[in-house]
């Protein structure tokens, strides 16, 4: 660089330094205009600076961390488990709220009474309710839930009762069909565990008027199941030999049962 060259730098420098040196109104005007022209550059220098710092910041212990992603999955384990439990009382209200517009709408006296046992080689022929001959329970009381006929009373205990199911083959229901004068005898089958047993109403009119999907209920024939509780829908009818059958659904969901009601005959019978 020539000495002139260099001499004019050093004077540049002078100048510049002395205005800002200088504290009257031109020189703090000057001074702004320089500043705010170097902003941006002492921000951006700031903003590295703070990044580079944050990085060059120790970090957190590798055991530290470890210990405290342990205790956050421990907390979402426990919130889960709240959770659940919130929804289990949920659904436990709803049932048992159920069950009692259930009782105070139906027209029959009956006990309410909830399942204690199943067994998988008897699972469509009984199960076991927490009521018995103590609590009012008579033999071959029927027993239903909002959805239908689940079968009736057979054996007894003090506290504890034995329920025939319909789906079992012992269980017969005398039945009608809706929107016919057709009458006959709804019983179970025996079917393998995995499989739900269908119902067979039986004795029927060869060539009877019934479509798939009518509703069947009880005849109220025979003293033992009251008039118009349902049965189960029509799957299918067919001619037998000497007489027509109709292949029925279930109304009752047999695999979920919780809570059932025991009517009480003798006030019906009176």
């Amino acid at each position: 660089m020539r000495k002139l060259n260099v001499l004019a730098v050093v004077l540049f420098v002078a100048s510049l330094v002395a205005v800002f040196m200088l504290n009257t109104p031109t020189t703090r005007r000057i001074q702004e205009r320089v500043l705010a022209v170097f902003a941006p550059f002492v921000h951006s220098s700031a903003a590295v600076g703070d990044a580079v710092e944050a990085v060059s910041a120790p970090g957190m212990d590798s055991v530290e961390l470890a210990e405290r992603n342990e205790q956050l999955r421990m907390e979402v384990q426990r919130l889960r488990i709240i959770a659940q439990k919130y929804n289990q009382l949920v659904d436990e209200n709803g049932q048992l709220r159920k069950v009692l517009e259930f009782k105070g709408a139906s027209p029959f006296k009956m006990t309410a009474a909830r399942v204690v046992k199943r067994s998988s080689t008897t699972w469509w022929n009984t199960l076991l309710i927490d009521k018995g001959s103590l609590d009012g329970i008579g033999t071959d009381s029927p027993v239903i839930t909002e959805q239908g006929l689940v079968g009736k009373t057979g054996k007894l205990a003090p506290h504890m009762a034995e329920v025939i199911l319909l789906t079992d083959e012992m269980c017969r229901v005398s039945a009608k069909v809706e929107g016919t004068l057709e009458q006959g005898i709804l019983a179970g089958e025996r079917a393998g565990l995995d499989m739900v047993p269908n119902l067979h109403l039986r004795f029927l009119s060869r060539n009877a008027p019934i479509n798939a999907g009518a509703n069947v209920y009880s005849s109220g024939d025979g003293g033992v199941f009251p008039a118009n509780l349902l049965l189960g829908r029509v799957i299918r009818f067919q001619n037998r030999d000497i007489s027509g059958e109709a292949l029925v659904k279930p109304a009752v969901d047999f695999s979920a049962l919780d809570h059932v009601f025991v009517i009480e005959m003798q006030e019906i019978l009176q």
